[in-house]
This record gives structure tokens, C-alpha cells and sequence, in this order.
């Protein structure tokens, strides 16, 4: 039998590795998580571990979550794929029961612990940088190379409020270089979620802990030049160009008719749809190009719908001349799937309010959403809102949800209604699974935690669960394991429960 203290030493170790692995391996991740499970079960001290149970509001509200999810097999049809995703879920139950009754690490084991987690989140979102900048046509979702970019935009916040937190704590000011290069990573894989979460947590964490006029103003001042961006570029983007000021001429300079649409569909100042020759182009592209003009891009659109925006984009007619007027580094743009030149530009902020407001035009006058990432939410949130109002008490069990909402995409014609997409957003994806009667039940388990635990509340655990609040709203994060370990891991950090933590003006992450 090992002794206390070793059983003790496993715990930080694997504690470490489990920080570490969240952003490198879903694999590892795994078999970390279960290695702390086995420590735990050989550890023993059981009186103890049953007494921190107790006395655990926070383990309470997992305990519950996991109960319902069992609960749910009773009225669902799939049982089958039910028992999988509970098993996919075991880290809901295990982590937070093992360090929920485990004690928290000492300060500076802790603080060496959380550093670490955030080393690993900086160094991957270097590596990340480089396939983006080096690698010719990469999506920006696809250059995080180990976990989902969405995942791993939260753990970049994670880790600027970590980051923030030792600042303040040891007037380490060489850290904010890679609190600030974190922030400009968020913006450069364009996590929408991650930039809120930045803005709202900062904020709320700043009240909350009666900060000084100066922090304030400066935040507001961030706010307020974020905004601003925001917005010159949005009037930017719909600033008409020449071109869409003058009358529709029918032909072509080569006296072919021209495609006038008029869809109103509008991306830099310019309307997509107009000035369309499609004879034209594919002549004059064919002719400078080796690359056919049929051929379908790394990103699945076709090269000429590529082609069409970048001439828009540009102000140029969709013909022979306007073709005949891009240089070689533009047709490569278009080879790799570029479709604006604002997007081949290092500016993220710039690209973020392209990429958004061109998405919502196309979708306002098409009703399309697939490809686009956040309206494609409307669809799922507003077929899982039908689903719940079919099944209002006890909603559709684990197993079901997917085999419903699908089906009601089909009777919606939605584009969606082939994938296999849950609703993103943990919310719905509850209120449909559990019912009115399920959520309430954890509703209520969770106010309990939140009245009996709040004196304990520091800036690095109110920063998490916004954190987690926040991504519930877009993403349904409980359904991967990078979620899951984001919604259970900083359990460990938490104040000793002897420690009187009432919020005060030197409280630090």
C-alpha cells in the first residue's frame, strides 16, 4: 500500500499532466482522467472523502447532471446510443468526485500548476499561428492542429485570466506578453464566443472586485476602441463602390450580354450578382490560368463562385476584363479558396467583420446556411425550441435528441437536416434532453451551490464558470471531452473551504 503523502504526490502529478494534455490530446486526456480516478479509489480515507461529499454544494450539482442523464434512459427510445453517450460522459461524474473530495493544492503548488496550463495554451497557439501563416489555404478552424479551435479559443481565455491573475499577484509585468498575443490569437481563428467571454468576464470580474478607476477606465477604453473598430469596419464593408453608383449596362466592352441579378446580396460596397458573364470568365481564366475554371476548391466551393466574389470584391465587372486585370498573386488567392482579399490580409479584426456581415447577407436573402458557422445556429436553436415545446415536461431522453431534431430539420427543408449537428447550445441541448421538470430540478441544485459556496468565491473560479455560462450559449459544450474537462478541471483550484474568500480589492486569479 502506498502511503498518504505518495498517493498525494500522483494526485499533483497527474493533476499537471491533465492541465497540460487539455489542449494537446484527447487520448491522453483520457487516460489521465482515468488514472486519477484508480489513485483516488486506492488512495481510500473514505470517512474523509464521505465528509467533503457532503459538505460539497459544487459536487452536488455534477452528482445531479449525472443522475438526470441516467434518469433520461427511462423514456428514451435509442437506449443503445444513450448507455454510449453516457459512457462518453463518465468525466462529469469522475472528475469532479475526485477532486471534489480531494484537497485543493497548497498556493504555490497551485499557482505553479495553473502556469503550466497556461505555457501549454501559449505554446499551441503558436504552433497554431505558424500553420496559419505558413500553410496557403488553411482555414482558420482547422489551424489549431490537436483539439477543436472553438475549444481551444476558451482555454486561450482561461488562460489570459490566469495570466492576469499572476500579474497581479507577483507584478510580473513581462507576462502580459502572452496575455496580450493570446488575446490577438482569439481574433485571429475568429471565436466570436471567445471575444464575448473576454469582454463580459473582464467586466464583470472588475466590479466584482471593486477595482480602481484606472482598471476601469481602461477596460472601458479597450471597449470602447473595440467597438469603434467594429463599427468603421461594418460601414467599411457596405461603403458603395463606383461601380454599384452607375447604370446597369446590358453587354460586356466585348458586346457579350451581361447577368444583372439584382439579389441585393452585397460584400464590400458592391453587389455580387451584377455584372456577370460567365463565358467571359471562364475564357479569359482558362486562358492565363492551368487551373480549370470547373474546379472545386480546398474549402468545397467552386472556383468560379470564388472568382465571382474577389472580382466584386475588388470592384471589378465579372468578365474577361475584369479577369485580365488580376495579378498572379490574386488568381493564387483564388486557386486556395480565398474569396475576398481582405481575408489574404493579416488583419483579424478587419476579416472577423467581413466574414460576419457577409454571412448575414447572404443568409437575409436566401435563407442558406450552410457553411456559416454561427447562422447555422438559428436553424438548430429554433428546431430544438420546437422539440421542446413537443416534449415540454420530461423532453426527449439522451438518446433521442439527435433522431428528433433532425427530423424536425427535414420538416423544416432546412440545409442542416443531413448532418449530425446538435443544437449548440448546452441550454436547449438540456431543456430538450431533461424537460421543464429535469432542468428545474437542476436549477435548483445549482442556486443552492452558488448561496452556500459564494463566500468562497474568488476571481479565478467566478471567471471559470462565466467562462462556462458563456460558451453554454453557442456551443454544446458538455459534448466533447475538451468541454467537459473545461467544465470540471479548475473544480481543483478552488478556495479551501477555511479560507474566508469574500471578494476584496486585492483578491487576484
Amino acid at each position: 500500500m502506498l502511503s498518504a503523502a505518495t498517493h498525494r504526490r500522483i494526485y499533483l502529478v497527474l493533476l499537471t499532466l491533465l492541465g497540460c494534455m487539455i489542449t494537446v490530446s484527447k487520448g491522453l486526456s483520457n487516460v489521465v482522467w482515468v488514472l486519477l480516478g484508480i489513485n483516488w479509489l486506492l488512495e481510500g480515507r473514505w470517512r474523509e472523502k464521505l465528509d467533503m461529499a457532503r459538505q460539497s454544494h459544487l459536487l452536488h450539482v455534477y452528482l445531479a447532471l449525472f443522475a438526470l442523464l441516467l434518469c433520461s434512459l427511462l423514456w428514451t427510445e435509442h437506449q443503445a446510443y444513450g448507455w454510449t453517450l453516457i459512457r462518453e460522459k463518465l468525466p462529469l461524474l469522475v472528475i469532479p468526485l475526485v477532486l471534489l473530495t480531494t484537497p485543493p493544492p497548497a498556493r504555490e503548488a497551485r499557482h505553479a500548476v495553473l502556469m503550466l496550463f497556461s505555457a501549454t495554451v501559449v505554446v499551441v497557439s503558436l504552433i497554431s499561428a505558424v500553420r496559419l501563416l505558413t500553410h496557403s489555404g488553411i482555414a482558420y478552424r482547422d489551424a489549431v492542429p490537436f483539439i477543436s479551435h472553438i475549444r481551444f479559443a476558451l482555454c486561450c481565455c482561461m488562460a489570459i485570466f490566469l495570466l492576469l491573475g499572476e500579474v497581479e499577484r507577483t507584478g510580473k509585468l513581462w507576462l502580459l506578453v502572452p496575455t496580450v498575443w493570446l488575446a490577438i490569437f482569439v481574433l485571429l481563428i475568429h471565436s466570436y464566443t471567445a471575444v464575448v467571454v473576454l469582454g463580459v468576464v473582464t467586466l464583470v470580474v472588475l466590479l466584482v472586485y471593486q477595482p480602481s478607476p484606472l482598471l476601469l477606465g481602461l477596460w472601458l477604453l479597450l471597449f470602447g476602441g473595440a467597438t469603434g473598430t467594429v463599427v468603421y469596419y461594418a460601414k467599411e464593408y457596405y461603403r458603395p463602390v463606383p461601380m454599384a453608383a452607375r447604370a446597369l449596362p446590358p453587354t460586356t466592352a466585348n458586346n457579350r450580354p451581361y447577368t444583372h441579378l439584382q439579389d441585393g446580396i452585397i460584400e464590400n460596397g458592391n453587389y455580387i450578382n451584377n455584372y456577370l458573364c460567365p463565358e467571359e470568365m471562364r475564357t479569359e481564366w482558362n486562358r492565363r490560368s492551368t487551373v480549370p475554371y470547373d474546379t472545386l476548391g480546398p474549402d468545397g466551393y467552386t472556383l468560379q463562385s470564388t472568382l465571382i466574389r474577389y472580382l466584386n470584391a475588388l470592384g471589378l465587372p465579372k468578365d474577361s476584363l475584369g479577369v485580365s486585370q488580376l495579378s498572379s498573386k490574386q488568381m493564387e488567392h483564388i486557386v486556395q479558396g480565398v474569396a475576398n482579399p481582405v481575408y489574404a490580409r493579416h488583419n483579424p479584426v478587419r476579416k472577423m467583420v467581413y466574414v460576419m456581415l457577409f454571412e448575414y447577407e447572404y443568409y437575409r436573402h436566401t435563407n442558406a446556411v450552410s457553411g456559416f458557422t454561427m447562422l447555422q445556429r438559428f436553424d438548430l436553436w429554433e428546431a430544438t425550441l420546437a422539440i421542446v415545446g413537443q416534449h415540454p415536461w420530461l423532453g426527449v431522453g439522451i438518446g433521442d435528441l439527435l433522431t428528433e431534431l433532425h427530423a424536425e430539420l427535414s420538416r423544416r427543408h432546412s440545409d442542416l437536416a443531413p448532418t449530425s449537428k446538435y443544437p449548440h447550445n448546452q441550454y436547449l441541448t438540456l431543456l430538450s434532453t431533461f424537460g421543464c421538470m429535469g432542468c428545474t430540478v437542476l436549477l435548483i441544485f445549482c442556486a443552492i451551490a452558488i448561496v452556500c459556496e459564494r463566500r468562497r468565491l474568488n476571481a479565478l473560479m467566478l471567471s471559470w464558470m462565466l467562462l462556462v455560462m458563456i460558451s453554454f450559449l453557442t456551443e454544446d459544450t458538455l459534448n466533447t471531452t475538451t468541454g467537459m474537462l473545461l467544465c470540471t478541471y479548475f473544480l481543483a483550484f478552488r478556495p479551501p473551504r477555511c479560507i474566508n474568500t469574500t471578494p476584496s480589492r486585492t483578491a487576484s486569479a
